[in-house]
């Protein structure tokens, strides 16, 4: 299942930020189950894909924001004074078989919890043309690769069911943000919670002055109305 999104940016330059005495080969990046796995080591490790327009994707390697400023799709907007603003936060994906969910996200809350720890199914990343995540769940490999199109305000995720031995369904949450990269958004009222119908998908919207955003399948996926706040995250390295 392929997924793709957005009117507001393209990425297509590399960056990485490592930890510490873990050696960067800028051409080919690959980290294994071992480390990928021990938050310790991974949390660290972050990536950034930026575009010449100024906007970036940023996160670590795990896929568990730990600054305000991370996220899937981070832009400036124009209309808001050209600072950069945090759109789509995280697209948390859930791997469903015989009715029983494997959710792959993972998010930092307060009092050191971690969930629902999704980093447990890592098996492989790797970077060698793009970033590409292996994840392992009972019978079932994944693989997730991310991609920025070049002079087009969209970012298409690929994912491939490279084996399952049932019925497999992906399930897809968006964490919205629709805030400034350096700010916090509290739960509130005056957030615009509707959504607008698209060719196999959705867009929406979340404040007056922002840009709408666009979430598409390639197939045209069932849609679960059932908004809620992500509440008591926190992002220890700011």
């Amino acid at each position: 299942m392929l997924s793709s999104w957005n009117k507001l940016v393209i990425f297509n330059i590399a960056n990485f930020i490592s930890k510490k005495n873990i050696p960067i080969v800028m051409s080919y990046l690959k980290f294994d189950k071992n480390l990928m796995i021990n938050l310790e080591q991974s949390l660290p490790i972050e990536m950034l894909r930026t575009n010449q327009s100024g906007a970036y994707h940023c996160t670590t390697i795990v896929g568990c924001n730990t600054r305000k400023q991370h996220g899937l799709l981070v832009c400036p907007i124009p209309e808001l004074g050209n600072d950069n603003f945090v759109l789509l936060s995280s697209l948390d994906e859930t791997v469903i078989q015989h009715g029983a969910p494997f959710n792959l996200g993972l998010h930092k809350y307060k009092g050191n919890t971690f969930s629902p720890n999704g980093h447990k199914y890592i098996r492989e990343f790797d970077c060698e043309n793009v970033p590409k995540m292996t994840y392992r769940v009972g019978g079932v490999i994944l693989t997730k690769e991310k991609v920025f199109i070049s002079h087009e305000n969209r970012i298409i995720i690929k994912y491939t069911l490279v084996e399952a031995h049932s019925h497999t369904t992906l399930q897809f949450r968006p964490f919205l943000a629709f805030r400034n990269a350096n700010d916090l958004c509290m739960a509130n009222g005056v957030a615009n919670q509707t959504f607008e119908n698209c060719i196999n998908g959705i867009s929406c919207c979340m404040y007056d002055g922002f840009p709408r955003l666009y979430m598409q399948f390639n197939r045209k996926p069932k849609f679960i109305f059932n908004p809620s706040w992500y509440k008591d995250i926190e992002y220890p390295k700011d």
